[in-house]
């Protein structure tokens, strides 16, 4: 859960509390003993995430959460560093503008999952955690690579069956086929950025 302390800045009239303010990313977990919800751990996280994804864990994956904010994506966990990568983006996208992520979905099969991130443009992301061969609970990058351009949605989802829906606010919901993944090596893919960048991010 992304939290946002802000009972000090409310009482500030002068603004600067707010400045001073962190967003934290806090993991919550149910004890089912005791019937109550216990705090597991919680650390600050970019003032510009907005969304969580989470990602499966046990034999599916190495658990954890994507986190996604202004132009960037990160996968975190406990005890885990943070891997953050830029999202691509159009040529003709001003430098100064951000990238809001606005929906997602996730599809899993047995050997692999992935997921599918659209921006306020309507282009379509497709996200894949890099782990590691020796222990499949390190992800060592995060690969976003360019998959396609539909119009903008509220929600995704993808079927069994390899479709996807995108459902619309104020058109027509849309069904599509996939031809592909997005694993050819001509797609645009950005990977993990460096560390001394992430506070530019």
């Amino acid at each position: 859960m992304i939290e946002y302390e802000y009972t000090e800045a409310d009482q500030d009239p002068t603004g600067e509390a707010f400045l001073e303010t962190e967003k934290v990313l806090t993991y919550y977990e149910l004890d089912l003993g005791l019937n109550h919800v216990v705090r597991k751990w919680t650390e600050p996280i970019s003032r510009t995430a907005f969304m969580l994804l989470s990602v499966p864990g046990g034999d599916d994956g190495p658990s954890g959460v994507l986190i996604c904010g202004d132009s960037w994506v990160s996968y975190k966990h406990q005890g885990h560093p943070e891997v953050r990568t830029a999202i691509p983006r159009r040529k003709d996208m001003p430098d100064g503008r951000g990238l809001l992520i606005t929906t997602a979905a996730m599809h899993k099969q047995k050997d692999l999952f992935f997921f599918l991130l659209q921006c306020e443009l309507g282009d379509l992301y497709r996200v894949t955690l890099d782990l590691d061969p020796s222990d499949r609970k390190i992800v060592r990058d995060v690969f976003v690579t360019v998959f396609d351009t539909i119009p903008p949605a509220i929600g995704l989802c993808i079927t069994r069956a390899g479709l996807l829906f995108a459902a619309s606010e104020f058109g027509n919901h849309a069904l599509y086929q996939f031809q592909a993944i997005g694993d050819d090596a001509s797609s645009v893919r950005g990977t993990c950025v460096l560390d001394e960048l992430n506070e530019e991010l």
